[in-house]
């Protein structure tokens, strides 16, 4: 069963349109990844999903109900959480705080619980808890972004580039919590440069370019298309 539907999706920014009639399913548990050139529309995808931008043609349906036009927070409180490119992080407000700003639709009990989960899923924010989140590096601000996701309490998570810009040590602890999220039976799309970490991880991967969906498969069938290693992973096809 799909948790996320998209069907003929047009977006862009104004006159501008950069996805052009994308249709694409994730299925609940899985992680599906989505690979393609700076400028495929990537980004655009995940926004026009999260109801930062509006689409101007095509559905959009999660657990069967339409969120096209859904302003932003109704949406994170139907179950949707968007780890954005940049984190975005509150620079001036502590790590605690950054984490109970996810929990700002949440009314119910348990926000504390979730943070503490939060904070033992990463230790070093753990350690940081009262430091002002700007003073963190790049792969603790990272964690910070993805732990205020989860307080929101998701059941589908939009990341956009999680481990750019980031040391090889802590961009394999990321793609080691995509897994453990999964596990835990989360379903994530991922937008991702690192095409060949997004794929193995990927139960499914989808090709954008010039934004349109040009191939898509398992992970595996796009880590073996000769296309796609020779355009998205530096390697001959031969």
């Amino acid at each position: 069963m799909s948790t996320l539907s998209i069907r003929g999706l047009r977006s862009g920014y104004g006159k501008i349109e950069v996805l052009h009639d994308v249709t694409l399913d994730v299925a609940r548990g899985q992680i599906v990844t989505l690979i393609g050139a700076n400028g495929a529309g990537k980004t655009t995808l995940l926004k026009t999903i999260s109801g930062l931008l509006r689409p101007s043609a095509g559905s959009i349906t999660f657990e069967g109900k339409s969120i096209v036009r859904r302003p932003p927070h109704k949406i994170v409180e139907l179950g949707i959480s968007h780890v954005p490119e940049g984190r975005a992080i509150l620079k001036r407000m502590t790590v605690i705080d950054n984490l109970r700003m996810g929990a700002y639709v949440r009314t119910d009990s348990e926000i504390a619980e979730d943070i503490e989960a939060a904070l033992v899923r990463f230790p070093l924010l753990s350690e940081r808890r009262l430091q002002i989140a700007g003073t963190l590096s790049g792969g603790e601000q990272q964690m910070l972004a993805i732990g205020r996701a989860l307080v929101a309490r998701p059941r589908l998570l939009l990341f956009d580039e999680p481990s750019l810009g980031l040391a090889p040590k802590i961009v394999s602890q990321i793609f080691l919590t995509l897994r453990e999220l999964k596990n835990e039976g989360k379903t994530v799309l991922l937008v991702e440069q690192n095409a060949r970490q997004a794929l193995r991880v990927a139960d499914h991967g989808c090709v954008l370019e010039r934004g349109r969906i040009i191939y898509s498969g398992s992970g595996e069938e796009l880590l073996n298309m000769p296309e796609v290693q020779r355009t998205y992973l530096g390697q001959s096809a031969a």
